[in-house]
């Protein structure tokens, strides 16, 4: 453990130990304690921090209000050969998401296409993660989601009824990486302008407005006002079609029915996911699709570039060129995140060791 430039850099290992004994303090059983811990860090590893450790000071905080179920009864209510309803009895989103998924995944070995809408579940952080488990089966993998916050609003609005509302799409290929997309909606992720506002840096002037609606730079002010979606009206058709999807196919809450994750330490909040699987083979012989695929990958890679740019990446591959580099240095994690982390530490009782 070493800090440098504003940061902690610590190892993925010892952080992945922190995190399970923080969840297992709060009455999360081991394996499931283990399995979010592995969902928090492999953000941090691919960069994406904003759904990484810094997430874990609210969810300690609602595990310890009582508004999340740390032990929860997943169950299947409704099912067909391809499709099911999974009631996540309030468990933390990342272990809900994963049981859900695997269903699809299950479901997809028998030469189907499937689909899996949740119900009863909570924030499961980065929606790629659930998608990329397809790839190791020779699936295109799905995940929707909507956020755990009503932070945009509909196009022309001035109140805010809708998430960012993310999606993730991940395809198999051959000798390539797998191409991941994973999207919020907004122009940035909420989590970002946290991440922002937790270390006292700017954003920039078009992620979102403060509560006036006026753009602003102050991640603070941000985070009392509005996410800007991308692409203007079209990012707001997006994040509603991604939000009704997550929703409306299993009775989770949406719109006015949305709680504040945040702020809101009284009530669970049913948050809804939508997961999905392709199978290749249902479609093309599988060498053939690998072939094409990387044969898209290089093509797109290999285009003339712009000027001062040295490479053209295809979604999903600097996360994993980053994962793999700081398993090997480590992780820079915000001196201020890091500070909180030691504090939900102290409060359990949890040494963070290197």
């Amino acid at each position: 453990m070493q800090e440098t430039s504003g940061n902690v850099i610590i190892s993925a290992e010892p952080l992945t130990r922190f995190c399970t004994a923080v969840f297992m303090k709060l009455g999360v059983p081991p394996e499931q304690a283990t399995a979010i811990a592995v969902n928090l860090v492999a953000a941090d590893l691919e960069g994406v921090a904003s759904h990484g450790v810094v997430r874990l000071p609210i969810y300690v905080e609602r595990l310890r209000a009582g508004v999340v179920n740390p032990r929860p009864n997943i169950r299947v209510t409704r099912e067909t050969a391809t499709t099911a309803v999974v009631d996540g009895d309030n468990g933390m989103g990342q272990w809900v998401g994963m049981r859900a998924m695997q269903t699809a995944i299950d479901k997809g070995l028998g030469a189907n296409c499937a689909f899996v809408s949740v119900r009863n579940s909570n924030h499961f952080g980065a929606a790629s993660y659930y998608s990329r488990m397809a790839v190791a089966h020779d699936m295109v993998g799905f995940s929707f989601t909507i956020g755990g916050i009503n932070h945009m609003t509909p196009w022309g609005g001035a109140e805010a009824i809708l998430g960012n509302n993310p999606l993730s799409i991940a395809l198999p290929a051959g000798e390539e990486r797998p191409i991941v997309l994973d999207m919020a909606c907004s122009v940035a992720a909420r989590g970002k302008i946290i991440v922002a506002a937790k270390d006292g840096t700017p954003i920039p002037d078009d992620w979102a407005t403060g509560p006036d609606g006026r753009p602003t730079t102050d991640p603070v002010e941000a985070l009392k006002g509005f996410v800007l979606p991308v692409g203007g009206p079209k990012g707001y058709a997006l994040t509603l079609m991604i939000g009704l999807l997550s929703t409306m196919l299993s009775g989770a809450a949406f719109g006015s029915e949305v709680t504040d994750m945040y702020e809101d330490l009284e009530r669970a909040q049913n948050v809804g996911h939508l997961f999905g699987v392709l199978p290749i083979a249902c479609f093309e012989s599988l060498d053939v699709y690998k072939q094409r695929v990387d044969k898209a990958i290089r093509e797109i890679r290999n285009v003339p570039r712009v000027e001062g740019v040295e490479r053209i990446y295809l979604p999903g591959e600097r996360e994993e060129i980053s994962a793999k580099a700081q398993q090997r240095s480590g992780i820079p994690i915000k001196s201020s995140v890091w500070s909180e982390l030691l504090k939900v530490g102290e409060s359990l009782n949890v040494v963070m060791q290197s």
